[in-house]
């Protein structure tokens, strides 16, 4: 390894750590012949003690979906059987050893690692892959998912590639090394020792490292070789004459033998069985295959034959005719007869046409029909988009498009997906339902990565025709609208879904048309009634939202008693638009969801929403999480918080099930906000930094900065000292990624920073940056900061303003079915009112109903310091002692003292109680001992979370230290009596 010190010694330290149990890995970068092969090998061989896993990338195979990694793993699937069932289903169903639906990418990276940690329980493990490059993108993604959970793993893993050929290598999470030309004396050594022939003059021998650039495989082929006269013009590029000095020795050495060589290099899989079936219909002798006489250029790698160099079998292809190229690719594709092997058939078909060729597009397209159903959504994207490039113009061109596109959307490849879809925009035969379907696209597309605004405005136009041309295919797209008016402070959105609803749903007799009446007098009433209450005084005010909501409570209470929850109660009772029993047998869970949302749009107009909202029986049948997340969404507007949490979490462990782990990244932002408003920080902080880094795996970096945002309110409400600067971090980038929800948690965080410090002016004014509280439409971002924002307002001073505001969220929250925002509600009142006695009473009780400890020790530490002031020192301590313990429990630090401040200075000593174990854990921590409460065992909880078992042993031994505990049965018993907080 001549003038290689360097990257030698990093090789040897990789192996060493890895022996040791702390695996990484490296990705060698450089041209041709520059040495990447032979410091590969240079590691294996270093290896003893090692199992060593090889693969080598081919061209013809990198849109063929986990070829490369089929190809490392081949000589371990046999411990394929020992993982669990899902990650081993994945595997047998990639590689053609079962069959099932597509596994999710991520799960097939999860199966990848688990079944690599389980070898190096055994002994460590080397994994090499060379010419990467060429390896396909989604052996690259599983690589990648692999790198970065290596750390406790006793795994080396090592690629070389070319760092301006095929497919991208900058892997995170594994150094990059470029490798530079061998200097003066490294080059004169190997000249010495490799080259022999006549000595070079040391002007010849300058002049040679200038032409090479010190490319080691350079030196050796143009050693003794006329070289152009120093001063001449710049000669060739390096690659090409190093190609011309391959061909010009292969056609000395063997020129009849090159049909053959041109045959085995458009190949690309390796099989002898395919090269000598294709070269019957080129009528090519294939005997030199079967002696020595190629071994300087082709070797055997296990049963596949192969160029020893890339550039040989570079040279070589690119020496046939386009005609021959072509004659020779329609005779692979003949020769690819089995069903396996219909990708290689397609796209050998594919390389040999010319012009449009709509057979060779159908078969492209259905073999990308079988990629996508193995889990290659890259190889499926290249299919499909080679098929559209075969397709004349019409309707068949734009669909293979824009599929092409999703397939790229669901690989990760936003950028190809935005090209994709550009051209599928401009044909002019694209029907009606492909060009919404290219909308919804672009709007998916714009939420994670771009601007949810841009989003809205994309499918805004379309929903009416998918309402009317597919409602039930495009529910997503639909419901994804509301969600966006939400994230995007848009409260028109819900107006508009209103109408759209309304107008897109088909009557089937006069009881729609009688309810549209009904709903627009009861419109007209509430507009009465509201022009009415607006010229009212405060006080009036307060009396009247008081008794309505008590009336609305006692409602709630009625129908908790008789259980209008129930799924058969829900099926009787729900009707549709048009006026038919809405679960009957025509009925879908799309639709469910559609009459929730409509149902959401009639609350956002001060309506009773009916009751089409406790339609909880459809929805629970939904099986695709993105779906399922949005409807839980549409469910918490509707106060359902029961049938929206159920919703948020089926979704998340169906996503974890399946390994998608874009839906789960986007899911957890909103399991974690439901934490939040549950008081259970710890586990909305595990929820949202899983989502923060999952979110950045898959390439949504919107999600990603929505996720810190929630973890900055996380720390603002456990007053941690970190919290001000998190928040404005995440202010900034959602700031410049406008993004009004990442926004709003970051400016309630600041709020709240300033809240607990007694800076209430200052609070208050971050409450209110979110606006549009006071507008004629309000948005939920903006009202549901709304009763911090009283709370502040009252405390500076303001206490006119903060009573409008009270108002306005008592009239927003009049039609919501939620004790929590009831509760709120009463709050709010208490605090702009004199006597506020009677509506902290009614805010207590409700908060008994709902599932908020957080909002109700703040309802307690409020009534508390009111009773204080009132000197009532013993009903006072009551309530500040409740809030105090409730504070401690959930780990809201600067909230317990502010409590235990207050419960001082009643006289009542009172002493800071410890916190739970629980909360000094880590969010991964944290996972792992829920995990382990819950009865999981290490191997199904390294499934859950994207781990391996090792990784999972490693951080469970580190919650036994952080809590003193010596046994699984110990953590169970501590988690049963914490996991509350």
């Amino acid at each position: 390894m001549l003038g290689r010190a360097d990257e030698t010694e990093l090789l040897d330290s990789l192996l060493r750590r890895a022996a040791e149990g702390h695996g990484g890995g490296v990705v060698l970068h450089g041209e041709p012949g520059i040495g990447k092969t032979a410091l590969l090998s240079y590691a294996e061989e270093r290896a003893a003690g090692f199992q060593v896993l090889r693969a080598v990338g081919v061209e013809p195979e990198a849109d063929l979906a986990y070829a490369t990694l089929h190809q490392l793993l081949m000589p371990v699937l046999g411990s394929v059987g020992e993982l669990p069932g899902p990650q081993a289903q994945a595997l047998n169903i990639l590689f053609g050893r079962a069959h099932g639906g597509p596994p999710d990418p991520f799960l097939v990276g999860l199966a990848g690692l688990s079944l690599l940690s389980l070898l190096a329980g055994e002994r460590p493990v080397l994994c090499v892959v060379d010419d990467a490059h060429w390896a396909d993108q989604p052996t690259l993604k599983t690589l990648a998912f692999v790198a970065r959970r290596l750390d406790n793993e006793p795994v080396a893993l090592m690629l070389a590639a070319r760092a301006d050929e095929g497919h991208g290598t900058d892997l995170p999470h594994l150094r990059r090394v470029p490798l530079m030309g061998l200097g003066g004396e490294a080059a004169t050594a190997l000249l010495a020792e490799r080259a022999g022939g006549r000595r070079l003059t040391d002007g010849e021998h300058c002049h040679l490292l200038a032409a090479t650039g010190g490319n080691p495989l350079a030196l050796l082929e143009l050693a003794g070789k006329e070289l152009p006269p120093e001063g001449a013009q710049e000669p060739p590029a390096l690659t090409d004459e190093l190609r011309r000095s391959f061909l010009t020795r292969v056609r000395a050495r063997h020129a009849e033998a090159l049909p053959l060589l041109q045959l085995v290099a458009a190949d690309g899989s390796g099989s002898v069985e395919t090269i000598e079936k294709a070269a019957v219909e080129l009528c090519v002798g294939t005997g030199p295959l079967h002696r020595a006489e190629l071994d300087e250029l082709l070797t055997y790698d296990g049963p596949r034959l192969m160029f020893r160099h890339p550039l040989m079998r570079s040279a070589i292809y690119h020496s046939a005719t386009p005609g021959r190229r072509a004659a020779i690719h329609r005779a692979l594709a003949a020769a690819f007869d089995a069903p396996a092997d219909q990708h290689r058939r397609a796209w050998h078909r594919g390389q040999a046409a010319t012009g449009h060729d709509e057979e060779a597009a159908e078969l492209l397209e259905r073999s990308a029909e079988q990629a996508a159903l193995r889990g290659g959504p890259a190889a499926a994207m290249a299919a499909l988009s080679r098929a559209a490039e075969l397709t004349a113009a019409g309707p068949h061109r734009g669909r293979r498009l824009w599929t092409a596109a999703r397939a790229a959307l669901r690989g990760g490849f936003t950028a190809t997906a935005g090209e994709l879809l550009d051209r599928a925009e401009r044909e002019p035969h694209l029907d009606e339902v492909d060009r919404i379907s290219v909308a919804a696209m672009r709007a998916v597309v714009a939420e994670f990565t771009g601007s949810p605004e841009d989003a809205m405005d994309l499918i805004g136009p379309w929903i009416p025709r998918a309402l009317r041309v597919d409602r039930r295919r495009f529910t997503p797209t639909i419901a994804m609208y509301g969600d966006l008016g939400i994230r995007t402070n848009r409260p028109r959105a819900w107006s508009e879904l209103a109408d759209w609803l309304d107008a897109g749903m088909p009557e089937q007799d006069g009881q729609n048309a009688q309810d549209t009446q009904d709903s627009e007098a009861d419109r007209n009433h509430h507009r009465d009634q509201q022009d009415q209450r607006d010229q009212q005084d405060h006080d009036q005010n307060h009396r009247d939202h008081q008794q309505d909501i008590r009336d609305h409570q006692q409602d709630n209470r009625d129908d908790r008693d008789q259980g209008w929850d129930d799924r058969d109660r829900a099926q009787r009772d729900s009707r549709g638009w048009d006026g038919r029993d809405s679960m009957d047998s025509r009925d879908s869970p799309e639709d469910a969801v559609l009459r929730l949302l409509r149902a959401a749009c009639l609350v956002r107009a001060g309506h009773d929403p009916g009751p089409a909202a406790r339609d909880a029986a459809g929805v629970d049948a939904l099986t695709d999480p993105i779906t399922m997340t949005l409807a839980g969404a549409i469910a918490r507007g509707l106060g359902d918080r029961e049938l929206s949490r159920r919703l948020y979490q089926n979704a998340g462990r169906l996503a974890r099930a399946g390994g998608s782990l874009g839906a789960l990244a986007w899911n957890l932002e909103y399991q974690a906000t439901d934490e939040i408003s549950r008081g259970r920080l710890g586990l909305a902080e595990a929820h949202a930094e899983e989502g923060c880094a999952f979110a950045a795996e898959v390439g949504q970096p919107n999600t990603a900065c929505r996720n810190r945002g929630l973890l900055a309110l996380c720390a603002a409400i456990r007053g941690r000292p970190e919290a001000g600067e998190l928040a404005a971090e995440v202010l900034a980038e959602a700031s410049e990624r406008r993004l009004a929800d990442a926004t709003a948690y970051a400016r309630r965080a600041l709020g709240l920073v300033e809240l607990a410090a007694g800076r209430h002016g200052e609070a208050a004014r971050h409450f209110e940056a979110v606006g549009g509280w006071d507008a004629d439409q309000p948005s939920d971002l903006a009202m549901g900061l709304v009763p911090d924002l009283v709370e502040a307002l009252v405390r500076a001073g303001e206490h006119d303003r903060a009573a409008v505001a009270a108002t306005r969220y008592a009239r927003w929250t009049e039609h919501t079915a939620s004790p929590e925002l009831g509760a709120l509600t009463a709050r709010c009142r208490a605090l702009v009112c004199e006597d506020g006695a009677a509506h902290y009473a009614e805010s207590l009780r409700l908060h008994a109903l709902a599932d908020a400890p957080l909002e109700q020790a703040r309802t307690e530490l409020l009534l508390g310091e009111q009773l204080r002031r009132d000197r009532r020192r013993s009903q006072a301590q009551q309530h500040l002692r409740g809030a105090a313990e409730t504070f401690r429990r959930i780990g809201a630090v600067a909230w317990a003292d502010r409590a235990l401040g207050e419960l001082r200075a009643t006289g009542e000593s009172a002493r800071t109680p410890e916190a739970g174990a629980l909360t000094t854990l880590t969010p991964q921590e944290l996972r792992i001992a829920l995990a382990v409460g819950e009865g999981l065992t290490n191997r199904e909880i390294a499934a859950q979370l994207f781990l391996s078992p090792r990784t999972v042993d490693y951080h469970l031994r580190k919650v036994f230290q952080k809590a003193g505990l010596t046994s699984r049965a110990e953590l169970m018993r501590m988690v049963l009596a914490e996991r509350p907080a």
